[in-house]
């Protein structure tokens, strides 16, 4: 296996990991705003009652282990079990430290290479040495390289989030259409990765008035039309264009139209990590159109998440659906118009054979 089928590999391990995190914690989340969709102007909106409280937080605590699920399967791919731990807190530093989805990225793989170094580099100690190196040498040693390893990650991160926050800020006092082009574009750039959460927090904070009520928010209308493209627009590109996926990719769709409705980006993950010529373009593009033309069209949104399970909370719900479908199709039908047919490599093998 070359070195970047590896990384391929190795990345795609955590990914698989942490996308089922994603899912339940987004439809949880959206499940407690539906039910409190009574109390959408006050503060507590989203835990006024019991009930939405309990998925409410069931849902947060499921969304914030996807970080450390993320850097701990990617080195537990490089590195077996004694990556593990080290990737864990690297994953909980990204969160912890505003790198991101990114930061867990690099911080995971720089997790599974120094603790197969340290696997290599003590491979000639007698037998004797198994259980100090599996409970003291690679959690230990392994996780005190890592973390000081993410104090550089995080550093070099963070700015680049402020940055993107700022230039927002400065953007919202200008035309509707343009903020909602480059929020949508955000928000598909990186799937849930920093310039991602710079986008999405931007629109979140819209949502709160001075007096603390909430407030219908047309950025999250934005935020909303643009993410529902996302990941829905895959799913929709391997069914119009089944020949231009591989069968892995084929599967990873029907995933994808689960997460697409949800809000939840991440599900164009494998296809972008597969084709990144091809789909990320594609994705930004739907996501951009969509965007604007929820600027365009006025779209609110009183809930700090998209998705199907928020849509009685939006203005003009017949044009919400028909603005995020038709940002949908415009990224699919890139993908279908970029993409070559897909050819198994190993079929071919084994027809030569």
């Amino acid at each position: 296996m070359n070195k970047s089928n590896a990384v391929y590999r190795h990345l795609m391990s955590g990914v698989s990991y942490f996308i089922p995190f994603i899912v339940a914690g987004g439809v949880l989340i959206s499940f407690a705003f539906l039910i409190d969709a009574g109390n959408a102007s006050t503060p507590t909106f989203g835990a006024t009652n019991p009930v939405s409280a309990w998925l409410l937080n069931i849902g947060v605590l499921a969304i914030s282990m996807m970080l450390p699920i993320l850097g701990g399967y990617i080195a537990y791919s490089i590195a077996d079990r004694p990556g593990l731990l080290p990737g864990i807190v690297v994953g909980l530093l990204a969160r912890e430290g505003g790198s991101g989805f990114i930061g867990a990225i690099a911080g995971g793989f720089l997790a599974g290479y120094l603790v197969l170094g340290l696997r290599t580099l003590l491979k000639g100690l007698p037998r004797s040495f198994e259980g100090a190196k599996t409970l003291i040498i690679y959690p230990v040693i392994g996780t005190i390289l890592v973390a000081l390893g993410m104090i550089g990650i995080n550093y070099l991160v963070i700015p680049i989030n402020t940055a993107m926050t700022s230039f927002l800020q400065n953007l919202s006092t200008g035309n509707a259409v343009l903020l909602g082009a480059v929020i949508g574009a955000m928000v598909a750039f990186d799937m849930g990765g920093p310039v991602n959460k710079a986008a999405y927090l931007f629109c979140v904070a819209t949502l709160t008035a001075p007096d603390g009520s909430t407030v219908a928010s047309p950025a999250m209308g934005m935020v909303g039309a643009a993410g529902f493209t996302i990941s829905t627009s895959c799913a929709l590109a391997t069914f119009l264009f089944p020949k231009k996926f591989s069968e892995e990719l084929r599967d990873a769709g029907k995933a994808a139209l689960v997460m697409g409705v949800s809000f939840i980006a991440e599900g164009a993950i494998p296809f972008v990590i597969a084709r990144p010529k091809q789909v990320l373009p594609s994705i930004m593009t739907g996501s951009a159109v969509a965007g604007a033309l929820a600027g365009l069209a006025g779209i609110t949104l009183t809930a700090p998440i998209g998705g199907i399970f928020t849509i009685p909370l939006v203005n003009n719900i017949g044009l919400y659906l028909l603005i995020s479908v038709f940002g949908t199709f415009v990224s699919a039908l890139m993908m279908g118009f970029m993409l070559k047919p897909h050819v198994d490599v190993e079929e071919m093998e084994d027809a030569v054979a």
